[in-house]
């Protein structure tokens, strides 16, 4: 796969399963537009200066393209912009213990930082939901974390019927998600969940053998029959009562487990056929990830992406997390403000009510903001990636995917390079040779079922978050940069 860069435009060439696909970036608009071999091997001439050896057809297609660029409307750039007025939501711990002992995890078996297992009590919960309720926008989203957040179902419960009957004294909307390891999802729990109408997040990491390797409960006893059972009965019941599109399942994988996950996907897909998929990497897991590991899973993803094509004619829909969220910031021309919204757009709060930027900062001293009696939104600016977009600094200012890249973590940069704001190589090369696989599909997906494509994206725009931090997106047009 080649990207050739021309002053405002990149073009970009894709090609799996012997299909090539072409496409240009046009950067001052940020639209994406598909183009023909022989414009894409006419900005290749241009870009090596070989203006010369354009053939006429070469010299016909670049001129239509340079012709209809010229009329696309611009980004504007302001880079006066006040301080944030609100947030979009943020997440609770309400269990900083686990009864699971995961290969890879990063919160200290769900301590995170703690000397002992501890559950959020009512009250700070209560204190936790008032600030996230009064500092939100109109409609917020909280988040319930852990450690394993079913260990304090009985808060949970009570939080939500609070926060329900707060949000209606302020005339806010409020909606809710969770992210377990589902052994813990009881029939009762579940259906609670569902009629709460939940954005359910569930991690399984693939087959018996492989999640039952990665994801075992603190005492040594494998996982994966109860997991899988209780995953069964929630879909089961989220069809029955209309909630089906709100549960995604997500396996996490270590560098030596790449290899497996398009046999991941496949069995999550034959065995449950959630609405979502999501695939990610354990962060400084045992054996550091490498190009030789990632280049390894992008072929798997080609492999994911080739099934996605083939099944969405019977499916009518796509499946796998990453490419759901590209295609909607593609369709939708959603031109990201920030890198991520942690400490933006989301906050979270620990047990003790101590105010983060994300759950990963969760027990890191240096990135506590505040606490749940005593913040304001100027604390937000204690957090040195409110000062960065991806418009104002490097690597990020020269990127070519800049507008839609997914794969910024200021917790992931700080662990690889020290310095939040810095992502690693391997993460920008990993960022983009995804990004072209999902493009490729993308198009694909149009020629094979145009009409159908276009109602499943139309759909596709309403439907649940796949991550918990929440990205503040701005019209394609107006895009503001904090400097």
């Amino acid at each position: 796969m080649n990207v050739i860069k021309l002053k405002d435009i990149t073009a970009i060439k894709t090609e799996i399963d012997g299909v090539e696909k072409f496409f240009v970036l046009h950067e001052t608009s940020g639209y994406f537009i598909e183009i023909e071999k022989e414009t894409y091997e006419g900005l290749e001439k241009l870009s090596k200066g070989e203006k010369d050896k354009l053939t006429k057809e070469e010299k016909t297609k670049l001129t239509e393209l340079f012709i209809y660029t010229a009329q696309l409307p611009q980004l504007k750039i302001n880079e006066d912009v006040q301080e944030p007025i609100y947030f979009l939501g943020g997440s609770i711990n309400v269990s900083q213990a686990c009864n699971f002992s995961c290969v890879y995890c990063y919160g200290n078996k769900g301590l995170y930082g703690n000397e002992k297992p501890k559950l959020m009590n009512l009250e700070t919960a209560k204190k936790s939901i008032d600030l996230l309720l009064q500092k939100s926008s109109n409609i917020t989203i909280i988040t319930f974390f852990g450690g394993e957040p079913l260990l304090n179902f009985k808060v949970i419960k009570e939080a939500v019927e609070y926060a329900k009957k707060r949000a209606n004294e302020l005339n806010k909307k409020v909606s809710f998600t969770i992210t377990t390891k589902g052994y813990l999802l009881t029939p009762e729990i579940a259906d609670f969940l569902l009629e709460n109408n939940f954005d359910i997040n569930i991690s399984l990491d693939g087959y018996r053998e492989l999640h039952n390797k990665n994801r075992l409960l603190a005492d040594g006893s494998p996982t994966y029959n109860v997991v899988a059972n209780n995953i069964k009965y929630l879909l089961k019941r989220a069809k029955e009562l209309g909630r089906f599109k709100n549960i995604s399942i997500k396996a996490t994988l270590m560098p030596d487990q790449v290899k497996e996950a398009y046999k991941v996907y496949k069995h999550i897909k034959e065995e449950f056929n959630p609405p979502i998929i999501a695939i990610g990497f354990a962060t400084l897991s045992n054996g550091a990830m490498t190009t030789k590991h990632l280049d390894i899973y992008l072929k798997e993803l080609e492999k994911i992406a080739i099934d996605e094509l083939e099944t969405f004619g019977e499916l009518n829909r796509v499946l796998f997390g990453d490419f759901i969220l590209q295609f909607r910031d593609i369709y939708g021309g959603r031109i990201k403000a920030q890198h991520c919204g942690a400490g933006f757009g989301s906050i979270a709060i620990d047990v003790d009510g101590n105010v983060y930027p994300c759950q990963r900062f969760v027990s890191f001293k240096d990135f506590k903001l505040s606490d749940i009696n005593s913040f304001t939104l100027k604390d937000l600016s204690k957090f040195e990636g409110q000062k960065y977009t991806p418009f104002n600094h490097e690597p990020c200012k020269s990127c070519w995917l800049k507008f839609y890249c997914r794969n910024f973590c200021y917790y992931d940069n700080m662990i690889y390079t020290g310095k939040i704001i810095i992502p690693s190589n391997l993460s920008c090369y990993y960022a983009k040779e995804k990004f072209k696989i999902g493009l490729w599909l993308y198009s694909r997906l149009y020629d094979e079922y145009e009409e159908k494509f276009e109602e499943y994206l139309e759909k596709s725009m309403n439907m649940p978050r796949t991550t918990s931090n929440q990205v503040t997106y701005l019209p394609r047009n107006t895009v503001n940069v904090k400097t």
